[in-house]
């Protein structure tokens, strides 16, 4: 049996949202959109056409360099903040058994078998819970006392087989 108990801050939930941009499918397209307009940006000013264009023009070509790797993580860390501000004293505490995972805080309390749970996925500096497609709970590194591998390969298994047994 794994028992942690969670209070997340501003960092975790900006990691989380940046775990999540990282590994969706529009990642591909950030990373294309941002890589053209840097080429376009550099050739226009090889070229000499950049003093030609009209200054809307030159802003928007350096907006559309900086606002997927500069400007889309300042809001989101500014959306983390806020976030933070209304969860500041909220605490959870997660207890994984054999069976069932057993997620409480002060308010309220619930149950959920392994075979129920949407995804369970292992990033560099945190894991996440996902109850379904929307909601989840992010176990950020510093819980784990060095033995995240093990919580995780656990937790796994017991998934893996929840939803074999079902079949």
């Amino acid at each position: 049996m794994y028992k942690f108990t969670i209070n997340i801050t501003k960092n975790d939930l900006f990691k989380s949202s940046l775990n999540y941009i990282k590994h969706s499918k529009t990642f591909f397209f950030d990373l294309i959109f941002t890589f053209s307009a840097i080429i376009a940006t550099v050739y226009t000013i090889l070229s000499g056409t950049f003093q030609e264009i009209s200054s809307f023009k030159k802003v928007l070509l350096i907006l559309c360099c900086f606002l997927f790797p500069v400007i889309q993580p300042i809001i989101l860390y500014i959306k983390s903040c806020r976030h933070a501000k209304k969860i500041k004293d909220f605490e959870v505490s997660l207890e994984f058994y054999d069976d069932k995972l057993r997620v409480y805080s002060k308010t309220e309390s619930n149950e959920l078998q392994y075979n129920n749970i949407y995804n369970f996925i292992k990033y560099k500096d945190m894991i996440v819970i996902m109850y379904d497609s929307i909601h989840g709970q992010i176990m950020p590194d510093r819980i784990f006392n060095e033995n995240k591998d093990e919580f995780y390969n656990f937790v796994s298994e017991k998934i893996k087989y929840a939803r074999e047994s079902n079949k």
